[in-house]
């Protein structure tokens, strides 16, 4: 065997193992967004743990990608198929996961996005003046959750050191006049109030009668906004839902475009794939997510539920850090 041979047996078992590796045990995935500061900031890489929740085997087997790049061929799809992990998803759990719009691609080509999981299967989610409530009781968030805040100063010039610290609580806002809007954490925003010069720290909440059709369900019979949210049932896959016209605006998209059936209502009544229906058990599990950056995230507020094959896997721990603050 030559030399240049055994160059490209090498190359070719390391192209295979490391094949292997990114499909069924971790990736790295980069950071774009500021939507889970303060955990992740833009530029940051993270490791992406695929046994955790049991790696999900190609879809679109025959395609390829080199950071920002994506090229694949939907020549050959496979079904959804997930390896058993050694975990299950757990509440404040940050997942990593194909975003599930639009609906014109192959599950595992969509948009790939990072969030924490606030709501599982069976859960039934509210949001009330800004804070999560699930199945009745708030629930413990971490500490990195960042509000919108107006911080008010007795003036128009901020001392210098109070300003360096301002920044230090808020290192991503700017600080000019005398008001000041700001996307911090409810522990940072008690310290603030506690700085010379600093008059009123008082957190921005969007009034229950403030609508707009970009939340979900996207409908205006459901006048639903970031603050004010829900109750919302989170579907849990072999429970059932009635099929009545409410329970349609919430999960109607899920029924049709997720578990590949047909809904079609005549005269009061829902056929599903053209057979008289009264109820629908779901095949599915489903999960409901927020941005750590609570006012600056696009997350299941306005898209909804993330389907259980779109799961890529759970956010370990960050092997780079942009954030040098």
């Amino acid at each position: 065997m030559t030399t240049i041979n055994k160059i490209l047996q090498i190359l070719f078992f390391a192209f295979i193992i490391w094949l292997f590796t990114k499909i069924f045990v971790f990736q790295t995935f980069q950071i774009y967004t500021p939507s889970m500061h303060n955990s992740m900031h833009e530029g940051d890489y993270i490791l992406v743990n695929k046994l955790a929740y049991g790696p999900r085997f190609p879809i679109t087997p025959l395609s390829f990608s080199w950071g920002n790049q994506h090229l694949f061929l939907d020549w050959i799809k496979l079904p959804y198929l997930r390896i058993p992990g050694y975990s299950s998803v757990k509440k404040n759990d940050i997942i990593v996961f194909n975003l599930p719009i639009p609906n014109n691609l192959p599950t595992d080509e969509l948009t790939e996005y990072v969030k924490r999981c606030v709501g599982l299967p069976g859960d039934s989610i509210l949001i009330n003046n800004g804070q999560v409530f699930i199945n009745g009781e708030k629930l413990a968030e971490t500490e990195n959750i960042l509000f919108n805040y107006t911080i008010t100063t007795n003036g128009n010039n901020i001392d210098s050191i109070v300003l360096n610290k301002l920044r230090n609580y808020a290192p991503n806002n700017r600080f000019t006049g005398n008001k000041h809007h700001v996307f911090i954490s409810e522990n940072n925003a008690d310290s603030i109030l506690n700085l010379k010069d600093i008059n009123f720290v008082e957190k921005n909440i969007t009034t229950i009668e403030t609508y707009s059709s970009k939340y979900f369900p996207n409908n205006t019979a459901v006048k639903w906004n970031m603050d004010h949210f829900g109750p919302l049932y989170i579907p849990k896959q072999g429970d059932s839902i009635v099929l009545d016209n409410k329970n349609l605006i919430f999960y109607k998209k899920i029924i049709e475009q997720h578990e590949n059936n047909t809904v079609e209502n005549k005269n009061d009544s829902v056929f599903i794939n053209r057979k008289y229906a009264k109820t629908y058990t779901f095949k599915m599990n489903y999960f409901f997510v927020l941005g750590d950056n609570r006012y600056n995230s696009i997350d299941s507020r306005y898209w909804g539920f993330v389907p259980e094959n779109h799961l890529i896997g759970k956010a370990s721990f960050i092997l780079y850090s942009s954030n040098n603050k």
